[in-house]
């Protein structure tokens, strides 16, 4: 294969869309492209040099001396802190989501360990958003759900109110009835007849 001029190698790498830092095995920074320097706000002369957990909140610096020691015992291309929230920090304290991919890299005799880092804040403030959007869904289903019962409960209410009230009037209704036919039977008068005439009606 033909190999890449260094200059072409640092264009290239200064292009990526992704910040890179290049670091040997104890952790200090060997390379860092533009895209690192513009995503952590140090110039490029501050990040180089430096230990790499200079770019990290200090709550997690001191836990990821021992992780950076294990993957130099166990260098692989991998993703970093899987499972994990993983946190850059800026020159001026912020702190961000990051997503971090580890690569073994070949420099001559020295091994030094690539680190491709992508600010994903976007993506979890699109994620964030999704999540408070299915739980007002979820809420509203659930409201959805309690007037619908509601609703049944009232329905069921009412149907028996009806039955109830129904029955009720019917007795008596047709105890009327039964009453107006003894009395047609027994009286023959007119005006008995007329009362009984509008009393059914």
């Amino acid at each position: 294969m033909l190999s890449i001029p260094a200059e072409l190698a640092r264009i290239g790498l200064d292009a990526t869309p992704d910040a890179m830092v290049f670091m040997d095995a104890s952790g200090t920074i060997r390379y860092a492209n533009r895209r690192a320097s513009a995503l952590f706000g140090y110039p490029q002369d501050q990040i180089i040099g430096q230990s790499v957990e200079k770019l990290m909140p200090e709550h997690f610096r001191s836990r990821h001396i021992g992780h950076r020691e294990s993957y130099v015992s166990n260098v692989r291309v991998r993703p970093m802190g899987a499972g994990l929230e993983l946190f850059g920090r800026r020159q001026d304290g912020t702190e961000f989501p990051v997503e971090i991919s580890l690569s073994p890299i070949a420099d001559g005799e020295r091994a030094l360990i690539g680190a491709a880092i992508r600010d994903v804040t976007e993506r979890k403030l699109a994620e964030d958003e999704l999540r408070k959007a299915r739980e007002a869904a979820e809420v509203a289903r659930t409201i959805a759900d309690e007037a619908r019962e509601l609703a049944d409960r009232a329905n069921q209410g009412k149907s028996r109110f009806l039955a109830t009230a129904s029955h009720d009037m019917r007795q008596h209704l047709q105890t009327l009835a039964r009453l107006n036919g003894t009395l047609r039977r027994i009286g023959r008068d007119a005006d008995v007849s007329e009362a009984l005439l509008q009393q059914e009606q």
